[in-house]
């Protein structure tokens, strides 16, 4: 019977209604459907990063006289072939991308992409695989099936490969933060141990006043005085913080 109803498949394609009852107003789910000689498969058009999770069918009608009809694309196995090509070059390009990453920031932008692309690639497989149940004898079933099952086995593993680039990358960016924050730790006590000793000595200077011209300071008695009493009362203070510090451990 004619598809009233069913616009995304062709009204020229004469499908029995145990195939179209089987279907709702969207294409829906991957998957085979097979009634009174008739195989429909519905798939998903490969997903990109920018589709906002949004599936567009791709169909491939088996008439009980083995003729092949397609949908969007015209070409009945040829237009199948090139549907799987289609996900074969999604892949090489991610794993291009993984190749290349460096960044979480690259990982991610990966992930957000071959995610989809698995799922949506084992749910190629079982749909196609589910068609080649229907019609055992139909032997390009069987190469489509094999060929769908590398492509769900590449991008398994292109996705492996990104999960492992993001854990290395978060794992070096957060040793390289650790070091930084070490350093900045290290440089903090020796400031800190710097502002122990002089702390005395800026503390006696501004009790004595000494905003004198220089010659005229350094050339005082008491200047000397107040430096020598600075300098040890500065050992004094750094000394307790070091004592304080060893003790706290």
């Amino acid at each position: 019977m004619p598809n009233e109803g069913r616009s995304f498949l062709p009204t020229s394609w004469v499908l029995p209604e145990a195939v179209t009852k089987r279907l709702g107003d969207a294409a829906g789910r991957q998957r085979a459907i097979s009634a009174e000689g008739h195989l429909l498969l519905v798939l998903h058009r490969t997903p990109t990063p920018d589709d906002d999770e949004v599936r567009h069918g791709a169909f491939f009608w088996r008439a009980p006289d083995g003729e092949w009809q397609s949908s969007p694309e015209a070409g009945g196995l040829a237009a199948l072939e090139a549907h799987l090509d289609s996900y074969a070059k999604s892949i090489h390009a991610l794993d291009q991308q993984v190749e290349s990453a460096s960044t979480p920031a690259d990982y991610f932008a990966v992930l957000r992409w071959v995610n989809p692309l698995l799922r949506s690639s084992r749910h190629l497989l079982a749909a196609i695989d589910a068609g080649r149940n229907a019609e055992p004898d139909e032997h390009a079933l069987i190469n489509a099936r094999d060929r769908a099952a590398d492509v769900e086995r590449a991008v398994d593993l292109v996705a492996n490969d990104a999960r492992a680039g993001m854990e290395f990358s978060l794992a070096r960016s957060s040793e390289e933060q650790a070091r930084l924050a070490l350093e900045a730790t290290l440089e903090a006590r020796t400031l800190n141990r710097l502002v122990a000793f002089f702390f005395p000595l800026a503390t006696l200077v501004a009790v004595f006043g000494m905003n004198n011209p220089p010659e005229g300071v350094v050339a005082a008695r008491s200047f000397w005085m107040v430096l020598g009493a600075g300098a040890v009362a500065g050992l004094v203070v750094l000394a307790g913080v070091l004592f304080a510090k060893k003790r706290r451990r």
